[in-house]
């Protein structure tokens, strides 16, 4: 699935934010509306396209003045997407800007 389908779904209304992705963005500090933005502005690095899977990489403002980046995993069917769950991605496993994992 492209990203524009994810995006276009998610002006429908037709997402759901599991559990897990809250409680990740409780500790680390972003919101809901967050992860919309990330996924709005960001890019597909990873596709499992057999897994009906996504890792979308984006970029969300915290304030006005602190942008950050997000990864959020991603499901899809045809009804909805599910946001599996979404994380600040650890500068020492992904390179900078982080759309590739380190080796």
């Amino acid at each position: 699935m492209k990203i524009e389908e994810f995006r276009h779904r998610i002006a429908q209304g037709k997402y759901l934010i599991k559990t897990h992705a809250i409680q990740h963005a409780l500790k680390e500090g972003f919101e809901r509306k967050n992860m919309l933005e990330a996924v709005e502005k960001g890019k597909v690095i990873e596709n499992y396209p057999q897994e009906q899977r996504l890792l979308i990489c984006g970029t969300t403002y915290l304030t006005e003045q602190i942008a950050i980046y997000l990864h959020i995993v991603c499901e899809y069917s045809e009804e909805y997407i599910e946001f599996v769950t979404a994380y600040i991605p650890d500068e020492y496993l992904w390179e900078n800007p982080p759309f590739k994992r380190r080796r």
